[in-house]
């Protein structure tokens, strides 16, 4: 099977991190018990603009510090011998080279990569089997076209509802849907 998985909030605990170098930049001090959507920087009460501006200032940070959740490198290491596995994330290109070390760092093996926000049609266009990922709206995109997808359960994507929504709040419950999702390909 040919595998996209999702980075941030996927992979690894991207709130954490995010809400370091966030509080540090506004002088807040929200916890991961305030998040409840999936675009962070709402709860600052920011616009995108200073989104980006404070993003673009502390992303390296926020994503070479961020943990990888329990149990993510070594059941990725097992799916990454059996199938095809492509890191997609909408991370700018502009954080691929801390993207790609962090991942090294962390011995998370990969066959392919791809820094985009589009990524349905990523994952049609590489004939991607199923998409391992927390944002919402990427799972109703992928259910709308008759494709599986595994949430990894987060606050934010809870209201989601499809058959084909798999959901996991670890990565033992995803590699059991990556299994039963096999047997009936």
């Amino acid at each position: 099977m040919h595998i996209g998985i999702d980075l941030d909030n996927t992979i690894l605990d991207a709130t954490s991190a995010h809400l370091q170098y966030y509080n540090q930049a506004s002088g807040l001090s929200f916890t991961a018990d305030d998040v409840n959507d999936f675009y962070l920087y709402r709860l600052y009460g920011w616009d995108k603009t200073e989104r980006d501006a404070i993003y673009n200032k502390y992303g390296h940070d926020i994503h070479w510090n961020s943990a990888p959740f329990p149990m993510a490198v070594e059941i990725l290491q097992q799916l990454f011998n059996q199938h095809q596995i492509s890191i997609i994330t909408a991370r700018p290109l502009l954080f691929l080279d801390v993207t790609v070390k962090w991942l090294k760092h962390h011995n998370i093996n990969y066959h392919n990569i791809t820094l985009i926000e589009n990524k349905l049609q990523e994952c049609l266009n590489s004939k991607v089997d199923v998409l391992i990922d927390d944002g919402p709206h990427y799972a109703e995109e992928f259910a709308l076209v008759n494709k599986p997808v595994i949430l990894y359960e987060q606050p934010y994507n809870r209201s989601v509802t499809n058959v084909l929504v798999y959901r996991a709040s670890n990565w033992i419950e995803v590699k059991k849907h990556i299994d039963y999702l096999g047997t009936k390909a």
